[in-house]
């Protein structure tokens, strides 16, 4: 082993399999870097596998402590990618057996396509015959049906709330990796 996988033992060790998991396989040399030195930083020390696997030794119950939260965000991650993982698996499916149901994201789309389409009519078109307080309700549908029209996009596209949220915690690690 070397570099950052030789501390995946460790990590297992100390109560943390899924941080540990991170570093073996084919990806573990690639992404051991970027994770090894968030785990560093949480340690307190310098950003190298000797320096993580010096601290882990000297303290491992400190060292689970602190790797604690990492080690929480990595079982959420993988229990999100899984998840994430069954959808497309039922997607594929239902397009496979050719069932009605496997249309529904489509005929959705269009329906919030369409009442997209109706509300910015009535919105800026017919602004002046509405009652002040339809408006109101109409103005807030038409809030309500961007987001529905932007997460339907995002069904489509292949964006998800878990590439925000890792797109987020990367731009959130990466100062942290730098300073060192």
């Amino acid at each position: 082993m070397d570099g950052w996988q030789s501390i995946a033992g460790q990590l297992a060790q100390i109560g943390l399999p899924a941080l540990g998991g991170l570093f073996g396989g084919p990806l573990g040399g690639t992404i051991g870097g970027l994770v090894g030195k968030g785990i560093a930083a949480a340690l307190g020390v310098e950003a190298t596998p000797q320096a993580v696997a010096s601290a882990i030794e000297a303290d491992p119950g400190a060292a689970a402590v602190k790797l604690a939260q990492i080690e929480a965000e990595t079982r959420a991650r993988d229990a999100e990618l899984a998840d994430i993982a069954n959808a497309r698996t039922m997607q594929i499916a239902l397009a496979q057996t050719h069932s009605w149901v496997s249309n529904m994201p489509a005929i959705v789309t269009l329906l919030i396509f369409v009442a997209w389409i109706t509300l910015t009519v009535a919105l800026y078109f017919v602004q002046a015959e509405i009652p002040e307080r339809v408006y109101q309700l109409l103005s807030q549908a038409y809030g309500a049906s961007n987001l529905a029209l932007g997460t339907a996009i995002a069904f489509w596209l292949g964006s998800s709330r878990s590439s925000q949220i890792k797109e987020s915690q990367i731009t959130a690690l990466l100062p942290a990796a730098t300073r060192r």
